[in-house]
């Protein structure tokens, strides 16, 4: 097979998965309301509501009152390895912390739901519980239990919030370039889907007995589902408040869905 129909093949079966891994927020929304889990989406709902209007502010502010010491703080290391005038490396330290804020400012909704999935962790853990016991799903082995397995989410959020918030300076900063300033909004999109993927699959692989080590092999080997349960839960998350409520559950039911369908019998024979 040449090279052109071997990439046409992999696109196509690309699609098929992201097709098909959309489809399971439908599922997702009958096994919802089958096994009356509607209660959850108002408690993540009126979570996001109350968070956003104050996290956001909180982390613009936190860096205002932080700004000075961390400048000064880098001007005396820099000094040392950098041959520029105390004045050309403040500037650049400005300059460093303008990005910042203007990648916060222009990704509120992104940087949210970094922290709303940071703080959000033993919620999700208690619905991942909730979806395994409805699912009845045969374990690989024993999990950790529900403290390591909080700490376990509250470590890979954060792992995959620096590497989101890294990504989207690095887009930011080519967004000032002309002809990319255009793909920029399509790149960060295709991050926090994937990442955000990740996340909402991992409550599933742990609550099946999956190490880290697994975990992270089985991320490699679905790339494609993973960005499609990634991208439904962006897209549930731009339709307006109502979208707060209904993304978080969803996902998290999507991501037991996609486990028990398309992962467990490969995963279990493959590790």
């Amino acid at each position: 097979m040449s090279g052109t129909k071997k990439f046409t093949q992999k696109v196509i079966d690309s699609n098929q998965l992201v097709v098909s891994g959309l489809q399971l927020f439908l599922d997702a929304h009958v096994f919802i309301w089958q096994n009356k889990l509607k209660r959850y989406l108002l408690i993540s709902g009126f979570s996001f509501l109350i968070l956003f209007s104050i996290s956001i502010q909180a982390l613009l502010h936190w860096i205002d009152l932080n700004e000075t010491w961390i400048t000064m703080w880098l001007l005396n290391q820099g000094s040392h390895y950098i041959k520029l005038s105390e004045t050309e490396l403040k500037y650049g330290v400005n300059g460093v912390f303008w990005l910042v804020r203007h990648s916060i400012n222009a990704n509120k909704d992104s940087f949210f739901t970094s922290i709303f999935l940071i703080i959000g962790t033993p919620y999700f853990s208690m619905i991942s519980r909730k979806v395994h016991l409805l699912l009845a799903t045969q374990p690989k082995r024993e999990n950790l239990g529900w403290t390591a397995e909080i700490w376990r989410g509250i470590k890979l959020s954060i792992s995959n919030s620096l590497k989101q918030f890294g990504l989207i300076l690095i887009i930011t900063g080519l967004s000032f370039i002309p002809v990319l300033s255009i793909l920029t909004p399509l790149m960060t999109f295709v991050v926090l889907a994937y990442y955000n993927g990740i996340l909402m699959m991992d409550y599933s692989l742990e609550r099946n007995g999956f190490t880290i080590q697994e975990s992270r092999v089985i991320y490699k080997q679905n790339k494609s589902l993973l960005f499609a349960l990634g991208l439904g839960f962006m897209f549930i998350l731009l339709i307006p408040v109502i979208g707060w409520f209904l993304a978080p559950t969803y996902a998290l039911v999507g991501g037991a869905l996609v486990y028990q369908k398309f992962i467990q019998v490969n995963a279990n024979t493959s590790l």
